[in-house]
């Protein structure tokens, strides 16, 4: 094994399988061939960006700046809603112990 690919490969025990068709297997391995990577770090590299991208959007909400600001604004009004109010005082279905 090269110096090179002992250096890529130290550190990495798992790993992960996919299903391509040739086309794809073609175009991922002609970008990691103009990456100037192997196929395994180019498709790794990959998914690991999208995956990041993904958990980090899952602990957030993303909404317009009006949305936002008209959220806001109905949680700063203090005004009492009728229908609201009625279902507050309907006694709990549910009690605790």
């Amino acid at each position: 094994m090269a110096t090179a690919t002992k250096a890529r490969a130290k550190g990495k025990s798992e790993r992960i399988e996919a299903r391509a068709t040739a086309h794809e297997a073609a175009v991922i391995a002609r970008a990691a061939e103009l990456s100037n990577s192997t196929v395994s770090s180019f498709v790794v590299g990959a998914a690991v960006a999208k995956a990041e991208t993904v958990v980090a959007r899952a602990g957030h909400t993303l909404m317009p700046a009006e949305q936002f600001n008209a959220m806001i604004a109905a949680l700063d009004d203090a005004t009492p809603i009728d229908e609201i109010v009625a279902l507050a005082k309907r006694p709990r279905r549910i009690t605790r112990r």
